[in-house]
């Protein structure tokens, strides 16, 4: 409803009643892809979390193994994933060119690195039933390294004999594996099994992986991802990107399920009253960037700072750092640990090479191609968090 239209509100007063709850909870897109409505604040329609209590019901093994990959984190909850069934006995997975971030993942990076999270946890799930799975990476050709992977077939999963494939421990955890944006809480430190399993994970994928822990090691990453946080907000079209993205309110969670959930009380109330507009772009100087950045100190507590690279930015690195990091998110939920992805400063929008290059520099990858693929803080969140929205099986399933 716009307040011309409010029979209680007037122009002049909307307007002061607007910038006042800007104040309040810090502005749109960058806010919400942060996740401070996200989750924690309201719970989620049943609808929309439906995905993670009924995965174990398929009994195709196909079937079986989507519903569970379905649930893999991805870039802004897009879901880019088709998956093609006509073949017996193989998955094709094609990169949906409709679920792709021109602006904040210009090459595709990140949607790949999404795409090999769905993969592993395929190949898990398949075990579960006994079958292996295996992967053949773009069988059409990768996609050029500096356009969008949008319509590319990422790869196909080949599927074995019945009794091929041993359990893998870790599929228990694909259910309860949740991303907490919540707090931290500060210096309790990870166990050293769990830090050791993430090295034996990297190195398993051709990967090298390393945790920042103690202040010397943090603080220099906590002002680069807030510099990159900033810079993402006072972007425009990366900042409207995300602002596009969200889905206010249970029937938009519920209709859409992908995409940024605000489910606040209060959000939900001012933008039905027309009183909260995503689309206003912050700028520098103003209250309402003071307030996003605010919402960004959440975000800094942590107990390190785990990072994931790949020794060049190929397309199968990328894939590849996808289900090294989905295993590594799995290993911390057994552990009783959180993760929670850190992507700002890896981002490839021209605005962000500061950023970017400060933070390899910070974390030693000076060999040549190296990149940085993955940065997320680590530790134990201060409050539960339930699951993110998820599109039902049948979305994006072909037959």
């Amino acid at each position: 409803m716009s307040a011309s239209a409010h029979p209680f509100v007037g122009r002049a007063s909307a307007a002061v009643r607007r910038r006042s709850f800007i104040g309040l909870v810090g502005g749109g897109a960058v806010l919400a892809a942060a996740g401070w409505f996200v989750g924690g604040s309201a719970e989620l329609p049943e609808d929309a979390i439906l995905p993670w209590r009924i995965a174990d019901r398929e009994a195709d093994v196909r079937r079986f193994m989507l519903a569970h990959a379905l649930l893999a984190p991805n870039p802004h909850n897009l879901q880019a994933w088709i998956a093609d069934l006509r073949e017996a006995g193989r998955i094709h997975l094609t990169c949906d060119g409709e679920r792709v971030l021109p602006e904040t993942d210009p090459f595709g990076r990140q949607v790949l690195i999404g795409c090999g999270a769905f993969l592993e946890l395929a190949v898990i799930a398949a075990a579960q039933r006994g079958v292996a799975a295996r992967v053949e990476l773009f069988p059409d050709g990768p996609p050029a390294d500096r356009e969008l992977p949008k319509g590319s077939r990422v790869a196909t999963l080949a599927l074995g004999e019945p009794g091929s494939a041993p359990a893998d421990p870790l599929f228990a955890q694909i259910v309860r594996r949740h991303t907490r944006k919540t707090a931290y809480e500060n210096n309790r430190p990870l166990p050293q099994a769990l830090v050791r399993s993430w090295a034996e994970t990297a190195t398993r994928f051709g990967l090298r992986i390393g945790v920042a822990d103690g202040a010397a090691a943090m603080d220099p990453i906590r002002r680069i991802t807030r510099e990159a946080y900033e810079i993402e907000a006072i972007t425009p079209r990366t900042w409207l990107e995300s602002a596009r993205l969200m889905r206010i309110g249970p029937d938009a969670i519920a209709a859409n399920r992908d995409g940024i959930s605000l489910n606040s009380p209060m959000v939900r109330a001012l933008h039905t009253a027309g009183l909260f507009d995503p689309m206003e772009v912050p700028v520098n100087g103003s209250k309402t960037l003071e307030r996003v950045m605010d919402r960004w100190v959440p975000f800094e507590t942590a107990s390190g700072f785990l990072w994931l690279a790949s020794p060049a930015n190929s397309r199968p690195m990328q894939v590849a750092s996808g289900r090294a990091y989905v295993r590594a998110h799995l290993l911390a939920t057994a552990a009783g640990a959180d993760m929670h992805p850190l992507s700002q400063a890896l981002q490839e929008f021209p605005e962000m090479r500061g950023p970017r290059e400060a933070l390899h520099r910070t974390l030693g990858l000076g060999a040549a191609g190296e990149t940085l693929q993955m940065l997320s803080r680590v530790g134990f969140a201060t409050e539960p968090t339930g699951p993110s929205a998820r599109r039902g099986l049948d979305a994006l399933v072909r037959t």
